[in-house]
């Protein structure tokens, strides 16, 4: 871990923003953009081997010259374990630049910019806020996952096949998680020594509840491409966070975390991988500050993220539709669940707008298809109200 970076990344970071100033930017798909040229041009200024902080403070300044976005905690822990490296530093800021920009500005491009990989919509917890309580997804109280329709494992040619789209058709970003806990799927950890095959992604980030976090586990990831590893976690105290992650234990994900983190450390000291605690904040007796002070012991990022209405979308009040603007999603990432089907977000956890399936034809092909182009239609001329359930989306 970065130990300078926790120095300079407060908790309460400048929240990534983006300006419509950006659409001045777009040349072409290939990005010639002028802020690129710039940092190129300057580059013996921005790259001084020797002051990590002075060189975030240059790379952000020409960002902010043409108010296009900030460096985000992410993005800042990345440029300081990369600063030898300028090139790929200039590749990274246009990665994000794209990933940042394109779904505000609403700009097309041939493939998703990030896939998002479910290797199980299977969950051990049952938390407060989420959409595993709801029992027409999961099944019932007793027979806990029961519900075949949405209930399952992704076979590892799934996995294999969907990894092998995103590294051809030109994903830079890779996120393993979404419904379930990823690590209740027996082949996590080939899943992970097949996408450490792969050396085009910028990002390959694992979400987990850190409640199946064994040693197995927590060195298959450090031996594997993933550079950044999030912990959903949403308190400090060991009575809070089980009565919101309800079927956890506080000590053992406490102890798994701990535990990461002393491997990391002892075993893994070149590895460059980014650890973040998580959490959804919902309740009044909820303290950001106290929440950070804890976790920013064991990880190098904390993060609160305000709850949104998820744990039952289909029922949820619609909204008025001027309140309602374009869904970025549908600009930047695709789901693949583990039985093959795409879906554009996990909000619509039940897809009932899923636009394909990797069985049947590429996510190219699903990305650039009649459906997708006529939900992103449906964004762009504000009518949310043809469309269920983004009519009544929390997001």
């Amino acid at each position: 871990m970065n130990k300078k970076f926790s120095n300079i990344e407060g908790f309460k970071d400048k929240e990534s923003s983006v300006s419509a100033h950006a659409a001045s930017y777009l040349t072409d798909f290939e990005l010639n953009t002028d802020f690129i040229f710039s940092l190129l041009k300057k580059k013996e200024t921005l790259f001084k081997k020797n002051k990590d902080i002075e060189l975030l403070d240059q790379i952000e300044l020409e960002l902010k010259k043409g108010d296009i976005f900030y460096l985000t905690p992410h993005e800042k822990f990345f440029i300081l374990n990369n600063k030898n490296d300028e090139k790929k530093i200039l590749s990274y800021l246009m990665f994000r630049f794209k990933f940042k920009c394109f779904p505000i500005l609403k700009k097309t491009t041939d493939f998703p910019i990030h896939i998002c990989i479910e290797p199980t919509s299977i969950c051990n917890l049952r938390c407060v806020m989420c959409f595993q309580v709801d029992q027409s997804f999961t099944g019932d109280d007793i027979k806990k996952n029961s519900n075949k329709k949405y209930m399952g494992t992704m076979p590892f040619e799934t996995f294999k096949k969907v990894v092998d789209q995103a590294d051809e058709f030109g994903a830079q970003a890779i996120s393993i998680g979404s419904r379930g806990e990823a690590f209740i799927n027996k082949e996590m950890i080939k899943m992970l020594n097949y996408i450490s095959t792969k050396k085009n992604f910028f990002d390959v980030k694992i979400n987990t509840n850190a409640t199946a976090l064994t040693e197995k586990a927590i060195r298959a990831i450090l031996d594997s491409n993933v550079n950044v590893i999030v912990f959903s976690v949403d308190d400090y105290r060991k009575e809070i966070y089980e009565k919101i992650r309800v079927g956890s234990d506080f000590d053992k994900i406490l102890n798994n975390i701990q535990n990461f983190k002393k491997i990391l450390n002892s075993d893994y000291k070149e590895k460059i991988i980014e650890t973040r605690v998580s959490g959804v904040y919902f309740r009044p007796d909820q303290n950001e500050k106290d929440f950070a002070e804890f976790w920013k012991k064991y990880v190098d990022t904390v993060s609160y993220n305000k709850m949104s209405k998820r744990w039952d979308t289909y029922n949820n009040d619609i909204e008025k539709n001027e309140n309602m603007s374009p869904c970025t999603f549908m600009w930047e990432r695709l789901f693949v669940w583990w039985d093959g089907k795409v879906n554009i977000c996990d909000e619509d956890y039940k897809s009932e707008l899923s636009p394909g399936n990797i069985h049947n034809n590429s996510l190219k092909e699903i990305w650039n298809n009649k459906i997708m182009q006529n939900y992103r239609d449906i964004h762009l001329k504000r009518n949310r109200e043809k469309l269920y359930p983004c009519d009544r989306c929390g997001v």
